[in-house]
């Protein structure tokens, strides 16, 4: 999953440093991220990309960069670029690409740096006034917070729970597919959880919105940050309970079925926890609850 990155190891607490010329460099302009093309691939800039010790070969001085750190993976840190230099978000050899582009990058560490450097980028980008009073925010010098300085709000970033779950019947699995995600292949059912309900109760309450089923021993099978939707996911396992017509819920979805555990193709190149648990099911691993 995009954050099991052993034996490399990110560091997110929270900190005040100077930049060098190594380490990465995020710019985000409000929906996409700028990213440095490498042949068919992309990966996220560095600081040296832009800016060099005394300011030599057109590129300005580390003494002008305008950006504040975020985090380190292997020492290596994340700084998330304040500035509005329209040279930099012009450069050739750049381009702005939706987050999701983290997903497909070679480098494991760069996948998950970038995600969670741009979720980040993201969360700020909606906090730069108030909503309690409307004025003009400042980050926290404390902790990762951003504070208005005229009525004291304190925001944090924003991690929303989702639900996923892995549904079996037998030898079969319930597989969905939603209107808004352009990869065509299957997944799982899944969904955000609303105030007042647990983890457990929105594993129920999702399967039966969405396909109409109701399900029973439901176990929790792992979680996983998903900085591309700002969310923490909690996967699981259950059981077709009764009825196994499906009542599919046609505003959200464009397809959901029992699929054959023969007939489910390999899922071990993505990234998400979907994909683990789809694999779980495939392989026949954990198929009889205790």
């Amino acid at each position: 999953m995009i954050h099991e990155i052993k034996p490399h190891q990110m560091n997110n607490q929270f900190g005040i440093q100077d930049p060098k010329l190594g380490d990465f460099f995020i710019r985000y302009n409000g929906s996409k991220t700028l990213l440095k093309k490498v042949g068919d691939n992309y990966e996220v800039p560095r600081v040296r990309d832009f800016f060099t010790d005394s300011g030599e070969n057109g590129k300005k001085s580390l003494t002008e960069f305008e950006g504040h750190y975020l985090f380190n993976i292997d020492g290596t840190a994340y700084f998330l670029d304040d500035s509005i230099d329209e040279h930099i978000g012009n450069a050739a050899g750049f381009e702005y690409m939706g987050n999701r582009t983290f997903r497909n990058m070679e480098d494991i560490t760069q996948r998950l740096g970038g995600a969670t450097a741009a979720h980040l980028a993201h969360w700020e980008s909606l906090h730069k006034f108030c909503g309690r009073c409307g004025n003009v925010t400042i980050r926290g010098d404390k902790e990762r917070s951003i504070i208005c300085p005229k009525c004291n709000n304190v925001m944090y970033p924003r991690i929303s729970p989702v639900v996923i779950v892995a549904v079996r019947n037998g030898d079969k699995l319930l597989m969905a597919h939603n209107k808004d995600n352009p990869n065509p292949r299957r997944f799982l059912i899944s969904g955000f959880v609303e105030i007042g309900e647990s983890l457990e109760q929105a594993a129920h309450r999702e399967v039966l919105e969405e396909a109409g089923v109701k399900i029973k021993n439901v176990k929790y099978f792992g979680s996983q940050p998903w900085p591309f939707s700002d969310s923490l996911i909690a996967g699981f396992t259950a059981e077709l309970d009764g009825d196994d017509t499906i009542h599919m819920q046609e505003e959200e979805l464009s397809e959901a079925l029992w699929v054959e555990r023969k007939d489910i193709p390999p899922y071990e190149t993505d990234v998400s926890i979907s994909c683990c648990l789809i694999e779980n099911f495939r392989r026949g691993f954990n198929l009889q609850q205790d």
